[in-house]
């Protein structure tokens, strides 16, 4: 019972308030709730990027697993590099696009070597071939670097704090 007449002694008091007084409450307390809607859609947009970056991520992450296990850049790995540069276009700004366009280029000229060393009209042995052979070791070691050091790339837009 004692709750009740607090709560009508407040809202007594506050229709003795001046009209401009209440209008002014009240709008504190829309723009109070306005506020912690903004912060809430905010904080549900970055969570659905979140999610979507996540994915794209993996994707790149998957190529690189794909790659060290074969050895080498086959149709299945270009598929799926392919896959993570169409998921990450309109994710990430230019920074993450072009090292996923530099990773693409790297992956087309790694195929092309392994062409020259195992196609049909592959290199004979000599000097040439020696040369062609040194570039795929520096490529395929610039491949686990780039998937040791890729996180660092991502982490600005993977931190959801």
């Amino acid at each position: 019972m004692k709750i009740s007449q607090e709560i009508l002694f407040y809202l007594d008091k506050i229709i003795q308030l001046p009209p401009a007084s209440v209008a002014l409450i009240v709008g504190i307390c829309t723009i109070c709730i306005t506020f912690r809607q903004y912060k809430v859609n905010k904080d549900k947009l970055r969570l659905d990027l979140f999610d979507k970056r996540l994915e794209a991520y993996e994707s790149l992450q998957e190529y690189f697993n794909h790659f060290i296990e074969k050895g080498c850049v086959d149709n299945e790995a270009m598929r799926v590099l392919n896959l993570a540069h169409y998921k990450s276009i309109f994710l990430f700004d230019n920074e993450v696009s072009e090292y996923i366009d530099k990773v693409r280029d790297v992956a087309i000229e790694m195929r092309k070597l392994h062409m020259k060393l195992h196609g049909s009209n592959a290199l004979p042995v000599g000097e040439e071939r020696n040369k062609v052979c040194d570039r795929d070791s520096e490529i395929f070691q610039w491949h686990l670097d780039q998937q040791r050091d890729s996180p660092k790339r991502y982490t600005r837009y993977l931190k959801f704090i």
